[in-house]
């Protein structure tokens, strides 16, 4: 394929890779024109002659021939490659990257968008979200690129099969054989993505039963608006928790790296609470003390935790990009944002759904308390917190427009009675309240979305904040 057969589709890596519809902008010569921009950077001032890379695939449309594609263009540019043999989750791509000692990863995947999108998310060595200066020179590469011409020296491929070296990780990170042992009943939705099966390999025959929903390979994801673990695609897991007794249950995005969770009763619990549980657990019964990041969209809970235990809060802009690299730069305990994706110091700089969900449910039987009792402890212990996101559609075509409008919005001195303290232009345009109540504006960086973001003491505010946002942005 020359480029003279390439479209000129500009590529810019958002928050999280980069993402468009199968067809129309994603296409194979997309995917082979990011794999030879990557293989530029990556062999530029390399000490040995082919470094390589992990080349992985989720269960969309087209992503094994995307992955093959990508694998034949870093070869031909003289890069070696070690390629995933099935779908594989995000998570077990970065810990292959990391655990080969890899120069990078590169993961075909659309994460939750809706099914006629697909995607590209490259990895760092350390097996984090690619760093912001990496994924700038990829995009210098892309807007120059030169002629199609093979490496002297081509690169080689290497099967793999990646899922026993990153099980028996995950292994020894959490006692398995007390999640085993506790007579659970846990249901997993892995949302028909690559998810499926890893919690019952994990588990096994055990008086703890996984019983899971939507494991078939279907790439449209009937049923849901895209493989996204959220309140409204997590009603089928919400009724079989609640109607069959079950202790907790968990949902997966479509690749593995993000979680949605709801408890025995069957309610969804808010990812900015997991966020708190969580951190909350590795600082109690982990005993880590280190620095907790946090993106910009996450919870003030974070901040009431990090007083309560004495560690820092380091916060950055919306996206593991920015998380991945703070963790690697601050030896940091733990990295979250509000979307569902967690990271722990003690495995890799980057989103783990599978690992998060062990942990969360090790929290559970460490401290003889259910998932809503141990909310119930948590705001006795840090206060009440409510938040709620709304996501409107934004044409590609009105984003400039309306990133002058916010700009140059004329925030209030007072919102819903609250007395506001700060506005900052920072990914958006974030207010913050005296009460440590806020809101935040921003455009996604993965899908054509507006999002409009709240936290409060109470829902009724909540509610109120979002709805004054929308009435002084005319939206």
């Amino acid at each position: 394929m020359t480029k003279a057969n390439e479209t000129s589709v500009t590529i810019r890596f958002g928050t999280d890779g980069w993402r468009a519809v199968i067809a129309d902008d994603f296409t194979f010569d997309a995917v082979r024109r990011i794999a030879r921009a990557t293989s530029a950077v990556l062999t530029r001032d390399q000490d040995r002659a082919r470094p390589a890379v992990v080349v992985g695939y989720d269960r969309r449309f087209g992503s094994d021939e995307f992955a093959r594609a990508a694998t034949d263009e870093f070869t031909r540019n003289g890069v070696d490659v070690l390629f995933s043999r099935s779908p594989i989750p995000t998570p077990m791509l970065s810990y292959t990257v990391n655990e080969s000692r890899s120069v990078a990863g590169l993961m075909i995947t659309a994460s939750h968008n809706p099914p006629m999108f697909n995607g590209v998310k490259i990895k760092s060595p350390h097996g984090g979200a690619a760093s912001n200066s990496m994924l700038r020179a990829i995009e210098a590469e892309l807007m120059n690129d030169g002629p199609d011409s093979a490496a002297a020296d081509y690169g080689e491929v290497s099967e793999i099969d990646p899922f026993s070296a990153y099980l028996d990780r995950v292994g020894l990170l959490v006692d398995l054989a007390r999640i085993r042992d506790a007579g659970l009943t846990i249901v997993v939705d892995p949302m028909f993505g690559c998810a499926a099966g890893l919690l019952p390999r994990l588990i096994g025959e055990a008086p703890t039963q996984i019983i899971e929903l939507n494991t078939t390979h279907n790439p449209l994801f009937p049923g849901i608006s895209g493989p996204e673990p959220v309140d409204r695609n997590l009603t089928r897991l919400r009724k079989v928790v609640g109607d069959g007794g079950a202790n907790l249950g968990i949902g997966f995005d479509g690749d593995g790296d993000r979680i949605g969770v709801v408890d025995g009763d069957g309610e969804y619990i808010s990812s900015q609470t997991i966020f708190a549980l969580l951190t909350r657990y590795v600082l109690e019964y982990r005993g880590r003390s280190g620095t907790i990041i946090k993106s910009v969209t996450g919870t003030s809970m974070i901040d009431a935790l990090a007083d309560h235990f004495s560690v820092p809060v380091i916060e950055t802009a919306t996206g593991f990009t920015h998380i991945s690299q703070a963790m690697i730069d601050e030896h940091a305990t733990i990295g979250g944002e509000e979307s569902g994706g967690f990271a722990f110091g003690f495995h890799i700089p980057d989103r783990d759904g599978i690992l998060a969900s062990l942990l969360l449910i090790d929290y559970v039987l460490q401290s003889g308390m259910s998932l809503s009792e141990l909310i119930e402890d948590l705001e006795r212990a840090i206060g009440t917190w409510r938040f709620r996101r709304i996501d409107l559609p934004l044409a590609r075509d009105e984003r400039e427009a309306f990133r002058e409008r916010l700009s140059s919005a004329q925030w209030p001195r007072t919102m819903s009675e609250l007395k506001v303290t700060n506005v900052i232009q920072v990914d958006g345009t974030r207010v913050e309240f005296a009460d440590g109540s806020w809101l935040l504006v921003r455009m996604s960086g993965t899908e054509p979305l507006l999002r409009i973001y709240a936290e409060s003491h109470d829902v009724d505010l909540v509610d109120s904040l979002l709805m004054d946002a929308r009435l002084l942005l005319g939206v």
